[in-house]
């Protein structure tokens, strides 16, 4: 009894009257190029959300909203994203880290300095804004709090203690503060005065409260002391 051709093929030849299939083409078993489409769909959402933010704040960033703006289909948004608020906090967490790179400029007082100026050059924004609408939608719902906190302010504390690491090993802050404690006093009051409106956030402002809060972090010696520290006085001779 002749063999089906399935067993014929696999057996290296062919039955009588068809050609056996020639070996699988390069092209063929190549893998795909490009990012996977899910990929592609998370970024739409993100950079949908992200121009919603900046348009209206958070009330424009609803699913169908975004949904529209970004041609993904609301099921495959459930899918990534639990609600609207998760949406919006990574579309607002990705402006912040493209914005707001983390300093490296040599010492733990240059580094610091400019990262509270630039945060506070963030927050003088609409984003500001944005932030504010954030926490206010937090205020009142432990969920949402918890997201806010793993979805945001936890890869900004991750930058931060990076920094702060960086200077304990060169010795330039006090070892007995924790990173959490540095970054609450650091930022907090930048926060504070976004939500009250009391004073400004300029870069002057930014500036003057690193100064006050480095005194208390920073050890004593040529970076705690700024860039005269260790230099000659006043009329002094070099």
């Amino acid at each position: 009894m002749p063999r089906s051709a399935h067993e014929a093929a696999h057996a290296g030849h062919a039955p009588a009257g068809q050609s056996a299939p020639g070996p699988a083409s390069p092209a063929s078993l190549a893998p795909r190029r490009g990012r996977p489409r899910s990929q592609e769909a998370r970024a739409a959402v993100i950079a949908a959300a992200g121009a919603l933010l900046e348009e209206g704040g958070l009330p424009l960033v609803t699913i169908e909203a975004v949904s529209a703006r970004s041609g993904v289909g609301k099921p495959t948004i459930y899918r990534y994203w639990p609600n609207r608020l998760a949406v919006a906090i990574d579309a607002f967490a990705a402006r912040m880290a493209h914005e707001v790179p983390p300093a490296d400029l040599g010492d733990a007082r240059s580094d610091l300095t400019e990262q509270v100026r630039r945060v506070a050059a963030f927050y003088a924004t609409h984003a500001g804004t944005v932030l504010a609408q954030l926490l206010g939608a937090t205020a009142t719902d432990p969920a949402a709090a918890q997201q806010l906190r793993d979805r945001f302010l936890a890869d900004r504390w991750a930058e931060t203690t990076v920094m702060w690491q960086r200077a304990l090993d060169r010795g330039e802050v006090r070892a007995g503060i924790t990173p959490v404690v540095a970054i609450d006093v650091l930022f907090s009051p930048i926060i504070y005065r976004l939500l009250v409106g009391h004073a400004p956030i300029d870069p002057e402002s930014a500036t003057a409260i690193a100064d006050a809060v480095l005194g208390g972090l920073l050890t004593p010696g040529p970076s705690a002391g700024g860039p005269s520290a260790g230099g000659p006085s006043a009329g002094g001779k070099a």
